[in-house]
């Protein structure tokens, strides 16, 4: 299960926690660049982690856009080990539908 996560400069810990979690191997975007807004979510990506304080509104609007089309479970979490272990551990609970947390 690839996870991609979008947003955030320093991601390796959240990387870590989710291979540790079995969402690995994860994808990151820093969100930065202009030409990430363009992108599209690769295939084979089934959890979308949209870093909410390290990413720009309009491409965390676009992501969950691009993610529901894609039916793609979505998780909006701050920069806390804390909160995405919360926010993964109900994802884990709900096997079907997508989960957004925030």
């Amino acid at each position: 299960m690839t996870t991609l996560i979008v947003g955030g400069d320093r991601v390796n810990s959240y990387k870590d926690f989710l291979q540790a979690q079995g969402f690995g191997p994860v994808l990151h975007w820093t969100g930065r660049k202009n030409s990430e807004c363009h992108r599209t979510i690769p295939s084979g990506t089934r959890l979308v982690v949209i870093m909410v304080d390290q990413v720009n509104h309009g491409l965390a609007t676009k992501m969950r856009r691009v993610a529901e089309e894609l039916d793609l479970p979505v998780v909006f979490s701050r920069r806390s080990i804390g909160q995405l272990d919360q926010a993964i551990a109900r994802f884990k609970d709900n096997d079907d539908s997508r989960l957004r947390i925030q």
